[in-house]
């Protein structure tokens, strides 16, 4: 089953969209990605949620710091140890992201 993923951070000032296949990227594998982080979670709830909220974070965050589109976030996450493939060959496609912009208007002097 193909289940969409759509996240934003704050008010949309920064978006990803990931395609998760769940027959390929199974609770069994999103489990093994959670302990081998050792990630803060809701054991409680369905591990491939869990997963691809850390997963949104980490894209949104390569995006910002790095300037990166979705091209050099999936090559980010194909270059850091423990993070599956964005490309689809593990189940799980990087459909859009956006940083976060910074704006010096937003920055107050006490």
């Amino acid at each position: 089953m193909i289940k969409r993923y759509n996240y934003e951070y704050g008010f949309g000032e920064a978006t990803v969209s990931f395609e998760v296949d769940t027959d390929i990227f199974t609770a069994e594998l999103a489990n093994e990605t959670l302990t081998f982080f050792c990630w803060n979670y809701d054991k409680d709830a369905d591990p491939v949620d869990e997963v691809m909220k850390k997963y949104a974070l980490e894209a949104i965050k390569q995006a910002t710091f790095n300037n990166y589109n979705e091209f050099g976030v999936i090559d980010a996450f194909n270059n850091n140890e423990g993070f599956g493939r964005l490309d689809g060959s593990i189940g799980i496609t990087l459909k859009e992201v956006t940083g976060y912009e910074f704006d010096e208007s937003q920055l107050t002097i006490d």
